[in-house]
């Protein structure tokens, strides 16, 4: 007998606050619920889409008033730490719920959510699904959740008992073939109908995301992915990239297009293609399915390394490979552990090129012992590979990275809001140069993310990005959105050069203040 045969809700997902206006999809716990749904749980997400922070959290307290679960399932990254414990506190003064939280920053330090008068009674860690089935299990024979009802038993948790935090063992990966259909009838799909600049990066679409599988065997010292999936333990003879059966990724993709009349799709997978095989058994899957939608992928530059590949590719409707070039500087790539020389960014980038494949270069500034020279060969190397779009980030420390301990001076939890800034404190300097990294961002923001707008981004696509927009329900948006942005353009400058002043009068007055 499940919670649900005799309460109204088995579990509530509430997502944060801070991502009400994300254009994303909460696919965490879409994921989740869908999998709970699959063996009779009933869960609920919370999602409100107010305009102001503080109207979402009277969203959110109002709903917990009025359903009155009994578990509560939250998310919570680095950066949004003190909105989500702020959030749980805000919870607890009107519900006497057990509180669950989950997700990168819990699975990788889950002494930050458990300690005395902890507002989280356990801390899910890695992957959630097997984890919070056998939760709700405990919680229906039970009724509340104690080590003499049998947490110590359950695998992949932490609590707070007695003074300190239990972890328990690490629990296994799990065969994503058990993975539900994601919960979509649970969220207002009609809010991520929109038009939007950031599912495709910098091409206007009406996008969802998915995913095709999960994990990745690079160890970038910037990315804390390995972290997380470390807390679980991987089943023996698995591999550390498993992927979801095809049949499953297109039913969910037929979804999308039939059910919400989605345009595109992005794989967000953490890392996609990383054997060739799955490349061509995607694509040709996608291409038998007779969906129209269009689609785009995060990947690797060493993994596009075949013009066939990349023709298949093409063929499947693939109109944008985002890749993470990072740096041009081949001493600062060996430094960061990103296994690939510039011959493969070079050549990935030119097979993209010639077969009508967008590409999207992801840069970093401030790595670690970042020299001017080493920005100087990165301006050499986008002027190479002519990306149809730049982004340029700012480097920061976070937990649960291998440069974040290389850094040696632990960031306090009070602290963790300074790495959600877009230009964090000196503290979190790593380069070597003194170049202010707010005007590092703002010159190359000008230079690689304003300029080449109209030469390469908005309107450097091929025909079948137009004929799926003329072919869509919405192709009057799309026209619409358009001219919009070709309106507002001049005014990005301006604004970027606000932003700009506006930040260094801010550290002034900081400098004053220290």
């Amino acid at each position: 007998m499940t919670i649900s045969e005799n309460k109204n809700i088995d579990i509530m997902f509430i997502v944060s606050p801070t991502n009400a206006h994300d254009v994303y999809m909460p696919f965490y716990f879409l994921y989740l619920a869908g999998y709970l749904e699959k063996h009779g749980y009933f869960a609920e997400i919370v999602n409100p889409h107010e305009k102001h922070i503080e109207d979402n959290f009277k969203a959110i307290i109002n709903e917990v008033i009025t359903r009155k679960p009994k578990l509560i399932g939250l998310a919570s990254f680095v950066t949004d730490y003190n909105v989500v414990v702020g959030l749980a506190t805000e919870i607890k003064k009107y519900s006497d719920a057990k509180i669950i939280v989950g997700n990168a920053h819990p699975s990788i330090a889950p002494e930050d959510f458990l300690y005395e008068s902890s507002p989280f009674d356990i801390v899910v860690r890695g992957e959630g699904e097997l984890t919070l089935k056998q939760l709700l299990e405990e919680f229906s024979k039970t009724g509340g959740f104690n080590d003499a009802n049998g947490l110590s038993h359950i695998n992949g948790i932490a609590y707070f008992e007695n003074g300190a935090v239990k972890i328990t063992k690490n629990r296994e990966l799990m065969d994503l073939a058990d993975c539900g259909t994601p919960a979509y009838h649970k969220i207002d799909m009609k809010w991520y109908l929109k038009i939007t600049k950031h599912i495709i990066r910098r091409l206007a679409t009406v996008g969802a995301v998915i995913y095709t599988g999960r994990g990745c065997p690079f160890h970038c010292t910037f990315c804390a992915a390995n972290s997380v999936w470390s807390a679980n333990d991987k089943a023996p003879g698995n591999p550390v990239v498993r992927k979801r059966p095809l049949a499953h990724v297109i039913d969910e993709l037929r979804i999308l297009q039939d059910v919400y009349k989605f345009d595109f799709f992005y794989i967000l997978d953490d890392t996609f293609g990383t054997r060739e095989k799955d490349i061509i058994d995607f694509c040709k899957a996608y291409s038998e399915s007779g969906l129209k939608m269009l689609w785009a992928a995060e990947t690797r530059v060493n993994c596009i390394k075949d013009m066939q590949i990349v023709k298949l590719l093409k063929e499947s409707g693939s109109i944008q490979l985002d890749f993470g070039v990072e740096t041009g500087s081949p001493r600062l790539l060996k430094a960061i552990k990103k296994q690939i020389v510039l011959e493969d960014t070079i050549q990935a980038f030119d097979l993209c090129r010639k077969n009508g494949i967008r590409t999207f270069a992801n840069m970093l500034v401030n790595l670690p012992g970042e020299e001017a020279e080493d920005l100087n060969l990165t301006h050499k190397l986008l002027a190479e590979i002519k990306p149809t779009y730049t982004s340029v980030g700012v480097t920061q420390p976070y937990p649960g990275t291998e440069m974040y301990i290389n850094l040696g001076k632990p960031i306090s939890n009070k602290d963790y809001h300074k790495l959600s800034r877009l230009i964090p404190p000196e503290e979190f300097r790593m380069s070597k140069h003194k170049i202010s990294l707010r005007e590092l961002l703002f010159t190359w923001q000008l230079k690689y993310k304003i300029e080449p707008f109209f030469e390469r981004s908005l309107f450097k696509t091929d025909k079948t990005y137009w004929l799926r927009i003329i072919n869509s329900k919405n192709r009057w948006s799309y026209i619409l959105f358009l001219i919009k942005e070709i309106v507002k353009m001049p005014l990005i400058h301006v604004k970027i050069r606000m932003r700009y002043l506006k930040g260094r009068k801010l550290d002034k007055q900081l400098e004053r203040v220290s």
